[in-house]
């Protein structure tokens, strides 16, 4: 058996062939890892029924807590450590729905396994980490089949935009494009798109084996679509980099209309903007026509809550906060995602009739450059970050690129600022960085306190 078959069970003997061509084309990248779909012939039924259901069980809520989620959230309370305690063993969840605790990334990061439910087989249980876009990583428990349920999901968002993809076995589907001092980069096939080929790349030179790598690679692998972060497009863009795609989907953090706009006509091909995290699998794509983000999953319930969990109501911007879901690994009861926006319930001319989020305050992409221009990504900084004894940190970066830390120790903990500067300075080169502690540090006038800052621009 090879090693993609132990991570890829049905992979065939052209999938084995594919990547073979992703792994080793002459100008092919170092890849450090090994991973594959882990589909099994029992997870494709479900991911069939999942994807027709996407396109049928379309339409607005009342308001209410629906009649699906209240039955999922009964099943889970007897198994699930943590609905167990919050939960009254007696109560009315939709009479009591509004008055509920909600869940937060705390939660998760202090206490993953009590969302696990007690009667789960383990067998299958796979850790994600998160990217640290707004502070440090947290550990996620995740099942191979909600991990699958994101081709699905692209597919749906291609066709809302008039993409029409045909995934076969000789051909590559997807790059996903990361600019990162450090990160994992593979090659697999996805059953899902019929064995088509799938590789996660890290665009910065010294993973590649000649200058100009990155530009015959993309030629030569001719991907139907490409996704990845604003930075890592806007890193595309200043290397010049050819492709053809007929769409690119962005991930993770809201992209500039300027970027969005640039990458548009640099790569004539519609730019998908969408909302997604770790901890919930995708959650909403940007409208056709850009009247806000429509709600993508039919199994997610969308409420947007003020501070005291209540409803935010007509023009209330509120919290972003989910139910639902399909990992069993880990059960959403309102979740806060720690994202903003407004709730939309009127018909949309799209034609889509799921809720939509409008004015959406998510995760901004931070651009931070080292000294020779490279970019230097937040998931670069807080790997290096998370090594030290921090409750919390801001990392600003000035437009004459000078830096600024500011550190706020875990109680009972000591750092030392010299320490800290010089685990960042491979990462920032050269560039002038000042790093203080401060006690306080998130607890002055109700501020959110935001990791990370930048004054450059993604689209210079």
């Amino acid at each position: 058996m090879s090693i993609h078959s132990e991570r890829s069970p049905l992979i065939t003997p052209a999938g084995e062939a594919m990547v073979r061509r992703l792994r080793e084309h002459p100008d092919a990248p170092r890849f450090n890892y090994v991973t594959g779909d882990r589909l099994r012939r029992e997870d494709l039924d479900p991911i069939a029924q999942f994807r027709q259901r996407l396109r049928t069980n379309r339409g607005q809520s009342d308001g209410r807590p629906p009649d699906w989620l209240l039955e999922r959230i009964a099943r889970w309370q007897p198994t699930v450590p943590y609905l167990r305690q919050v939960l009254p063993a007696h109560g009315d969840l939709q009479r009591d729905w509004s008055t509920l605790p909600t869940t937060s990334r705390l939660d998760v990061a202090l206490r993953p396994w009590e969302f696990v439910p007690d009667d789960e087989n383990l067998d299958r249980l796979i850790i994600y980490r998160t990217a640290g876009t707004t502070g440090h990583p947290i550990s996620v428990p995740h099942h191979p089949l909600a991990v699958r349920c994101y081709e699905p999901m692209l597919e749906f968002a291609l066709e809302r935009y008039g993409v029409l993809q045909r995934f076969e076995a000789d051909a590559v589907a997807c790059l996903l494009v990361g600019a990162q001092v450090r990160t994992y980069t593979y090659a697999t096939v996805l059953y899902n798109w019929q064995g088509a080929g799938f590789a996660k790349l890290n665009l910065r030179q010294t993973e590649w084996p000649h200058v100009g790598s990155q530009q015959r690679y993309f030629t030569a692998m001719a991907p139907q679509f490409l996704t990845g972060d604003p930075i890592s497009f806007a890193e595309m863009m200043r290397l010049d980099i050819e492709a053809r795609p007929l769409a690119l989907v962005t991930t993770s953090v809201a992209m500039s209309p300027q970027l969005k706009l640039r990458l548009a006509e640099r790569y004539r091909a519609p730019v998908i903007d969408w909302y997604s995290m770790v901890e919930t699998g995708p959650v909403a794509y940007a409208c056709p026509l850009g009247n806000g983000y429509h709600l993508l999953p039919h199994d997610l319930y969308l409420e947007v809550l003020q501070a005291d969990g209540t409803p935010a109501l007509g023009d209330q911007i509120g919290e972003i906060t989910l139910s639902g879901g399909r990992n069993i690994f880990l059960p959403l009861f309102r979740y806060r995602t720690g994202d903003f926006g407004r709730l939309a319930t009127d018909s949309c001319r799209c034609g889509d009739p799921m809720p939509r989020l409008l004015d959406l305050e998510g995760r901004q992409p931070v651009l931070i450059r080292a000294a020779d221009g490279t970019p230097v990504t937040t998931v670069d900084l807080s790997r290096t970050l998370r090594e030290f004894p921090l409750l919390l940190h801001e990392f600003t970066q000035r437009a004459d690129r000078s830096c600024e830390l500011v550190v706020r120790p875990l109680p009972d903990s000591s750092v030392d600022p010299v320490e800290i500067a010089a685990a960042l300075r491979p990462l920032l080169g050269d560039e002038r960085l000042s790093v203080r502690l401060d006690s306080m540090l998130g607890d002055r006038n109700g501020q959110k306190s935001l990791p990370y800052r930048s004054e450059l621009l993604l689209e210079e």
